[in-house]
Parts: C-alpha cells; sequence; structure tokens
C-alpha cells in the first residue's frame, strides 16, 4: 500500500505526517525533528530552510524570513511591516521581502518563501519513501479556516510546484478533529467540540459540531496573541534578573535580548515536561555571561499576567454560539504552544465536565488529522461517477402544542440519507407535558407518537430528532435537555425502506 501525507505549514513551524498500512504518524527531518522551523534564510551561496536558518537567524536576521504564513493573506497590520527584521515592500496589495541573495538585491513573494518550505518537506518526505517518487501519492494540506477559494488554491499550487500531488485543501480545525477521530466510529454521537490552537504568534478557537460523522464549525475566533507572548513574559522576568545581578539593562542591546529570547524560548519548552530549568547565556552583555535557574512555579505565576489573553476568545467564542462551557463535551489542544502547562489547566478550569483530548503533541496534531484523510482519499476519480443513494420521497413533519405554528417540517423530500436532523421545541405556557407527533407526507399520516411529562416550566431545553439510516429505517427521539428526559420510538424496515426511493447521481 502507498503512502499518503498530510503537511501542516504554519507561521513558526511546518510538519509532515505519513499515512500507510492503517497507521498515520510523523516523520522527523534530517535532523531528527518532528517539526521543522518554518523559515527561510538567503545568504551569499544559497538558500536555507529549517533549522540551519533558524540557527543563523541572529547573524543573519535581515536575511532570514519567519513567520511568513500571516504574509500570505490580505492586508497585514502596519506594525507587523515595521517590526520585521527582513525589509518588506508593498505594491498594491502585493508583499515582496527584499533581501541579499549571492550579493544582490532579490524581491521574493511570500509564495516564493512557502514554496521553499514545500520543497524542503518534500526533501522530508523522499528521505521517508526510501528516495522513491513521492510525486502521485496522496497529498492533504491545512489552512485556516477563514481562507477563500482562491487563497487555498495558492497555497495548493506552492505545494503542486514543489512537487506533491495535492488532491485536497481541509481546514485546519477539521484536521484537528480527524486526528483523535472524533465521530469516526459511532455515527450516533453528537456534540460540541473546541478546538484549541495556540501557535507561535497567533490563537484560533473554533465550536466544531460533531455530528453523523460529519463537522460543522459553528463559529471561529482568530487573535494576534501566541507562543511570542508567552516567550516574551519570560524574556522580561530574565531581563530583570540579569538587571538585579549585574545592575546592567540588557534591553539596550538588541543582539544581547535576541540571545536571551532564544534562551527564553528554550526554558519555555523545558518548563513543559520538568520543574525547573537553567538559562545560561554566554557573552550576554558587554562579555558577563549570565546563568540562572527558572522554576515552573515562578514561570506560571508571571504567565499570570497575559493569561486573560489567551482565555477571554474563547468566553467571547462560546457567547457569539450562545452556548455555556457545559455545552463542550471535548476540548482539541494544537499548536505547539499548547504545550505550556499553565495553559492546558486554564482550560481544564473553564471546561471541567469536558474531555481535554491532548495525547497527540499540539504541533503536530493537524498534520495527523491531514495525513489520516489523504489516506481515504481516491487517487484516480472514475470517468464516470455514479453515487448509488438513498433520498426520502416524502417530507417528514413534527406536529404539536410546542412546535413553531404547531408544525414543522423535519426532514424535507428528496432528502439524502444516511440523515439526521433536529427541531427546536417550546414548552407551551404553564404546562408541565410536551407531546408531539411525526407524520409522513401529510398530517393524517402518523408513524410516530412522543411524549414527556413531569417538566420544569421555567427550565427546560426541548428539541425533537431523528436518525435516518441507510437502510431506511429511522429512530425518533424527544429530549428535554436540562432534565434529561427523554421518550423515543423507531420506524423499522421494510416499512421504514418504502420511505425512501433509490436515486442515482
Amino acid at each position: 500500500m502507498s503512502a499518503s501525507f498530510g503537511i501542516h505549514v504554519g507561521n513558526t513551524s511546518a510538519c509532515l505526517a505519513v499515512s500507510k498500512d492503517g497507521k498515520t504518524d510523523v516523520v522527523a527531518n534530517a535532523a531528527g525533528d518532528r517539526v521543522t522551523p518554518a523559515m527561510v534564510a538567503f545568504t551569499d551561496t544559497e538558500i536555507v530552510v529549517g533549522v540551519a536558518a533558524k540557527q543563523g537567524r541572529l547573524r543573519n536576521a535581515t536575511n532570514t524570513v519567519a513567520n511568513n504564513k500571516r504574509m500570505m493573506v490580505g492586508k497585514v497590520d502596519e506594525t507587523v511591516i515595521n517590526t520585521s527584521q527582513v525589509n518588506i515592500n508593498e505594491n498594491e496589495g502585493a508583499y515582496k521581502y527584499c533581501v541579499d541573495y549571492k550579493e544582490k538585491e532579490k524581491q521574493v513573494s511570500p509564495s516564493d518563501i512557502l514554496n521553499h518550505v514545500y520543497k524542503y518537506v518534500h526533501t522530508i518526505a523522499e528521505g521517508h519513501s526510501g528516495g522513491t517518487d513521492v510525486n502521485h501519492n496522496n497529498t492533504v494540506l491545512t489552512v485556516p479556516l477563514s481562507y477563500t477559494k482562491q487563497e487555498r488554491e495558492a497555497v495548493a499550487k506552492c505545494a503542486k510546484d514543489a512537487g506533491f500531488n495535492v488532491v485536497q485543501v481541509i481546514s485546519e480545525p477539521t484536521a484537528a478533529c480527524l486526528s483523535y477521530g472524533l465521530g469516526q466510529v459511532d455515527l450516533n454521537e453528537r456534540f460540541n467540540c473546541l478546538v484549541y490552537r495556540v501557535g507561535g504568534i497567533s490563537m484560533t478557537a473554533s465550536v466544531v459540531l460533531v455530528a453523523g460523522g460529519c463537522y460543522s464549525v459553528l463559529d471561529t475566533i482568530n487573535c494576534e496573541i501566541g507562543g511570542d507572548a508567552v516567550t516574551e513574559v519570560l524574556v522580561n522576568f530574565l531581563a530583570k534578573e540579569f538587571k538585579l545581578k549585574y545592575k546592567a539593562d540588557i534591553t539596550e542591546s538588541k543582539k544581547g535580548l535576541a540571545k536571551l529570547s532564544a534562551q527564553a524560548e528554550t526554558c519555555k519548552h523545558v518548563l513543559s515536561t520538568l520543574d525547573t530549568a537553567h538559562c545560561y547565556v554566554e557573552s550576554l552583555y558587554d562579555g558577563m555571561d549570565f546563568s540562572t535557574n527558572v522554576t515552573r512555579a515562578r514561570f506560571e505565576n508571571e504567565m499570570s499576567k497575559v493569561m486573560s489573553k489567551f482565555i477571554e476568545p474563547v468566553e467571547d467564542l462560546l457567547e457569539n454560539c450562545k452556548l455555556e462551557e457545559s455545552d463542550i463535551s471535548k476540548v482539541i489542544l494544537c499548536g505547539g504552544s499548547t504545550k505550556v502547562l499553565k495553559i492546558q489547566k486554564a482550560l481544564s478550569g473553564m471546561f471541567p465536565d469536558a474531555e481535554i483530548l491532548s495525547s497527540l503533541a499540539g504541533d503536530e496534531a493537524i498534520a495527523i488529522g491531514a495525513g489520516m484523510q489523504a489516506s481515504v482519499m481516491t487517487k484516480t476519480p472514475p470517468e464516470e461517477p455514479k453515487i448509488s443513494a438513498l433520498a426520502i420521497s416524502q417530507q417528514l413533519l413534527v406536529t404539536g402544542a410546542g412546535v413553531s405554528d404547531g408544525k414543522a417540517v423535519l426532514v424535507a423530500a428528496d432528502t439524502l440519507v444516511p440523515a439526521k436532523r433536529t427541531v427546536a421545541l417550546t414548552l407551551p405556557e404553564g404546562a408541565t407535558s410536551i407531546a408531539v407527533s411525526i407524520s409522513w407526507g401529510t398530517e393524517d399520516q402518523v408513524v410516530a407518537n412522543m411524549e414527556i411529562e413531569d417538566l420544569d416550566v421555567k427550565s427546560n431545553k426541548l428539541s425533537v430528532g431523528v436518525h435516518i439510516h441507510r437502510d431506511g429505517s429511522c429512530h425518533f427521539i424527544l429530549t428535554d435537555k436540562v432534565s434529561g428526559k427523554s421518550a423515543d420510538a423507531s420506524l423499522k424496515t421494510p416499512a421504514a425502506a418504502a420511505a425512501t426511493s433509490q436515486v442515482e447521481q
């Protein structure tokens, strides 16, 4: 069985996952790292990508491009242009990096940078495949949910030019859900999931409804805060420690501050697994070496200054979706910065009843989901595809005192099955019970009756739903989510099969 690939390229890192023989895992690069820095450096002799570009950034900062993903879409904030160590020019909304390459000035577009990253990932894929041709293997890419069709096509073109056979581009929240197989085993599952991603410089939170094996993103929110904010907190703390010890202000030296920032990032990763991290920087300022220990307790205390920026967007998102914390059943942590235990603890406290999914490395989960999707994609679709499906030949109606206007369409005619549908109900004023009827085609052809008694007049959340199986059988359920009370009814085959007709598409 040939391998399939899933690729996630973020602002700060890139990850390649391979799916083969029913197993999906991340492929390490030549240095043995499972995640590769998404950096591209231009030198007098060559173009360097990945770890080598990151290691040489201090010496070649003005020609090392980082955080390129945000430059791919739309107009970026002016502060991004002004604070960039690489000179960026804008011409009619199109951005170009101005770098020195082989002793000449060179204009490079964000798409060119992304193409270099994909080419580097392609070499990783070739190394994993033993030098065999990977150009015909299925590859699925991931992009933010907000990307338009044209922007997705632009990303796909960069990967295709690098040698990948791109068969699909999926959204990051979808890939995260696929990585944990949500709703793929039991198609009767229905729940809300929060996909919480914190990357190097950005954060995204999405509420995904998982129902019938499908994912529906109810809403999403994006923020310009990420692991860089956590690193900055640690840098400020270490700068104060240095000043107390040596009576010198490290912030006056750009080079010294860059060296301290690199070491602070290392300490941040160490404190995600250990209780103490040792910070040592040789010749940090005026020939003075700096050495100190940072405890996790002190680190988390300093992080309290920015934690509200990571949590408040989630509260706003739930408000937009008109959901409570208790309505979230699962929380997926993805993005490298979710390894920080302070962030994990904050989300666990916010959603005490939800299952926190963090068994996969945060910076690998999205790529793994893409790899799993690539493994089920058809390599070559048939010339004349024909999909045999069942469709409801007439509508299903729900009637009762709690239904708006007394009658509502539960399932419309020509709806393909299997299908799941739900209609919200309202308890009549002063009533403590509710009864509904499900009708086939017209109100006089009743196929099911359901009733719930002893309801709370003031506190209830009623709905009626149906799950139509592929064989035509139906399962109806009347539920009060507040009290947990429910009533159900079934319509078995072969009688139910008559309610469907076979169609060719």
